[in-house]
């Protein structure tokens, strides 16, 4: 209850939130990113296929890197990151 009321507050103050995952196995590599943006009312749904040899904790830090440079492109000054791990 306590956290759905934060997630609302968030909105409220127009702080972005950004959903992240990443893994990797011997045959790919991938990353996932959910950025909400309530300024402008929309959501942004982003997956990626990793081209580079990794472990999974570098794939687990790359949809960091990916996500903040989407949010840069939207202009977010302020944000809230949810990790798996």
């Amino acid at each position: 209850m306590k956290a759905e009321r934060g997630k609302k507050e968030q909105e409220k103050q127009g702080v972005c939130t950004m959903h992240l995952d990443g893994a990797a196995n011997r045959e790919s590599v991938g990353a996932g990113i959910w950025i909400i943006n309530p300024d402008i009312g929309k959501s942004k749904l982003c997956s990626y296929k990793l081209v580079f040899d990794c472990t999974n904790n570098v794939a687990e830090y790359e949809p960091l890197i990916l996500g903040l440079q989407n949010l840069k492109k939207l202009g977010a000054r302020r944000i809230v990151v949810y990790r798996d791990s």
